[in-house]
């Protein structure tokens, strides 16, 4: 086996995640990670799903998406596709005897992409109703008070007791990890986050419309919304979704 691979082995066993981790987040078949791993390439659908399960990969472990990709495409001795070119070869014809069954997995990641549009405008559709019931009673939106931060004080600090400066119309979340558990983190519609936070560690995000936390330990870890703990928000190994917008704390 090459390093191509066995890097990929290495980072994930490091961070401790499970194919089968990796697997559910990334909609990625556990049978073509362990491909990647074993670098058994021809039993991946090829061309740029390959370098697409790579990236997702790389994504989910924190490292490089780029240079991983390279890496791959070192041991495959290909050159990269221009970017106006389709990589994969078509023919006019098609002969259905190379192509004896084919992939379902455009379709199913096609439909994974539509779920995660129709979950992320439910939630935006969520954190309106306090911008609607102050227009109703006839309340600008500007004079809505934003909420309050605290500067912080590094001298005073402590883990578990954070406080966050806040530039005005912006919001933060801090998770601390009492052990280690899984996060992930949206804010704005961009993954902040999304792997196991070890325990003693701790992330910070900051946000002007909408922050999606999910954790698949939810009495592992604390949360704090503005430097003001939000409480315990399930038990532990519980699997746990909430959402913040700029008035809090909205799921």
């Amino acid at each position: 086996m090459g390093s191509f691979g066995e890097r990929l082995r290495r980072e994930r066993e490091m961070r401790g995640i499970t194919l089968e981790e990796i697997s559910e987040s990334t909609k990625i078949a556990r049978r073509h990670l362990e491909a990647l791993e074993d670098e058994d390439f021809n039993h991946l659908p090829g061309g740029i799903f390959n370098k697409g399960f790579v990236r997702a990969y790389a994504r989910y472990l924190g490292i490089d998406e780029d240079q991983a990709v390279a890496d791959y495409v070192a041991v495959m001795n290909e050159q990269p596709a221009p970017e106006n070119q389709f990589p994969l070869d078509v023919r006019e014809k098609p002969n259905p005897a190379l192509n004896p069954k084919r992939s379902r997995f455009p379709l199913a990641l096609a439909l994974a992409v539509l779920v995660g549009v129709l979950i992320g405008y439910a939630l935006w559709l969520r954190s309106k109703p306090h911008t609607t019931e102050a227009a109703k009673h006839g309340v600008p939106s500007s004079t809505v008070p934003a909420p309050t931060a605290t500067p912080a004080d590094p001298a005073t600090s402590q883990p578990g007791q954070v406080n966050v400066e806040v530039p005005a119309g912006r919001f933060s979340v801090v998770v601390t990890a009492r052990e280690d558990s899984w996060v992930s983190i949206i804010a704005d519609g961009k993954y902040q986050i999304q792997k196991t936070l070890r325990a003693g560690k701790q992330k910070t995000v900051k946000a002007n419309k909408l922050i999606v936390l999910e954790t698949k330990n939810a009495g592992g870890i604390d949360v704090s919304y503005n430097g003001k703990p939000v409480g315990a928000i399930g038990n532990q190994n519980e699997t746990r979704t909430i959402t913040f917008a700029p008035a809090g704390l909205a799921q």
